[in-house]
């Protein structure tokens, strides 16, 4: 580029900073609804991703149908996963009662590392 070419570059990004008075700050005051909004989409994907642990977490949990094999005997010897479509599914389930699975899972989890 030439000297005139940075000279122009330089004085057009001068005018586009000065055009913008916010400085990176909004420019007006969100509305009480916004605000709200704003808090409730953070909290459904809060729970979103509680929700995707969780299904991720219970793939690996073995139930006691799962553990019996058709004879009876039971399947220490020969266990199966879960598959996803094995698993209810989650998306009915309240803030309150994933968090309830979400401590049960820690509490399994603590009780098998001790």
């Amino acid at each position: 580029m030439r000297p005139v070419d940075y000279k122009i570059l330089l004085v057009s990004l001068c005018v586009l900073n000065l055009s913008v008075p916010a400085g990176g700050r909004p420019l007006r005051k969100r509305t009480v609804s916004e605000v709200q909004l704003m808090h409730d989409l953070g909290e459904h994907q809060q729970v979103q991703e509680r929700r995707e642990w969780l299904q991720m977490s219970l793939r690996g949990i073995h139930t006691a149908a799962a553990l019996q094999d058709g004879s009876g005997e039971a399947a220490g010897r020969r266990r199966r996963r879960l598959r996803p479509e094995d698993l209810p599914e989650l998306s009915d389930l309240t803030s309150e009662e994933i968090q309830q699975a979400v401590n049960f899972l820690e509490k399994l989890l603590k009780a098998k590392q001790s």
